[in-house]
């Protein structure tokens, strides 16, 4: 039977998205979830706007999601999904992880790309502990807000940036480790914050990335750069997150839910800068 889902078969504004009935999806080794909720990212933006190279395309791939698994009807969240803005969806077993008690579908659908993200880069790579210094710039985006909650969780003292406004509070802030998501327009003052042996971290950037800072801000400081990539956060690592989602210790905040009919608005909000918490789609 046809399921629905949200569909492009051309890149552009919103508009292009289009609610459709699309074939079941044919697992090959992998997991068939019926999807509750489904996680907007950044991604699935850049993807619409132009990044897609082959349609039609259901939105959410590679995506996140929650529901239920369809052979055992076991509560999952997936990450990775292979199309997550529709009725079913199917992922790698390794990207499908039992869903705690007490997590709701939205709240879990909004973990998986921003905390892996961010652990990854604030703990796997920028080896952030008790009793550091964190500076989250763009603390408004789903990454900032995952990096100052898992940097609260460790005992860290969190600082984090929003408008320019507040930049020139954290120069020199001599903070252990930089969440840097933005690019140009916060790149330098990122180095500036750093302290001795400090280490900044980037996913990439959401504005310009051709970035410019003086070699020298990072040689006296002993200071080093890094990209890094969620997706190799480890699979135990990612369910103890899950496990401290469902007993309080982290707190993800979903701010808005759209029906799969409305992820042209929910994309709208994104791209606006409009909302603050995650924006989910409830199927």
């Amino acid at each position: 039977m046809p399921v629905r889902a949200v569909v492009i078969h051309e890149t552009g504004p919103p508009e292009v998205m289009r609610l459709e009935d699309v074939p079941d999806p044919e697992p090959e080794g992998e997991v068939l979830v019926r999807v509750e909720a489904a996680g907007v990212n950044r991604f699935d933006i850049n993807q619409r706007k132009g990044g897609a190279s082959s349609f039609p395309l259901v939105l959410g791939n590679p995506g996140d999601a929650a529901g239920t698994r369809a052979d055992t009807g076991e509560r999952v969240v997936v990450a990775g999904a292979k199309g997550s803005y529709a009725e079913l969806t199917v992922a790698e077993e390794s990207n499908v992880y039992p869903l705690p008690d007490g997590i709701d579908a939205s709240v879990a659908a909004s973990v998986p790309t921003p905390y892996r993200t961010a652990w990854w880069g604030v703990v796997g790579r920028g080896e952030l502990a008790e009793g550091q210094t964190l500076l989250v710039q763009g603390g408004a985006s789903s990454t900032g807000q995952a990096a100052i909650d898992i940097g609260r969780s460790l005992g860290a003292t969190v600082y984090a940036t929003a408008s320019q406004a507040k930049h020139d509070r954290v120069r020199e802030l001599g903070a252990n480790v930089v969440w840097e998501p933005l690019g140009a327009r916060t790149f330098e003052r990122s180095v500036a914050a750093l302290g001795r042996d400090g280490r900044l971290i980037t996913p990439g950037a959401v504005g310009d990335p051709n970035v410019s800072f003086s070699v020298w801000a990072i040689v006296g400081k002993r200071a080093r750069i890094e990209g890094i990539a969620g997706q190799l956060t480890p699979r135990e690592t990612f369910a103890r997150l899950l496990e401290q989602v469902a007993g309080g210790e982290l707190h993800p905040w979903v701010e808005r839910e759209f029906p799969l009919a409305e992820a042209a608005e929910a994309h709208r909000l994104i791209e606006a800068g409009e909302v603050t918490g995650r924006v989910v789609l409830r199927v």
